[in-house]
């Protein structure tokens, strides 16, 4: 996968794209693109497997419950996967308890702080995988 055409591609038609670097460990690359209207994120998976965890996740979720605790996903095609992004906040314990709360009930795994983001001014979880 060109990675790095694909993020100049990305500059293209958003100048403010981002590419989080991504350490050991990881499965995807992250592009988080920048709209007039919102903050989205591009995760392009290594293979498919990767995304697919992620979409059904987010799918196996209650859809009352789903964008409620959860980061929006537009849509996923492969090995894309558009869906709303935040900002890195510091996540009270308070609020981290919450969600990982939520998160058992629902057999999530990988609840952290680094999982979680503030988006329209609530915690969300933006990655978490099923038991």
């Amino acid at each position: 996968m060109p990675f790095k055409e694909i993020g100049q591609i990305l500059k293209i038609f958003f100048p403010k794209t981002k590419h989080y670097k991504t350490g050991k460990g990881f499965f995807k690359h992250v592009f988080v693109i920048y709209s007039d209207k919102r903050k989205l994120v591009l995760k392009i998976g290594r293979n498919r497997k990767h995304i697919r965890k992620d979409y059904t996740t987010y799918l196996s979720l209650p859809q009352n419950i789903r964008t409620r605790y959860f980061a929006k996903i537009y849509w996923r095609h492969g090995l894309f996967l558009l869906q709303k992004f935040g900002g890195d906040v510091n996540v009270p314990d308070k609020e981290l308890k919450r969600l990982k709360d939520i998160g058992k009930k629902y057999r999530l795994r990988d609840i952290r702080k680094d999982n979680i983001m503030k988006i329209d001014g609530k915690f969300k979880i933006v990655d978490a995988e099923r038991k």
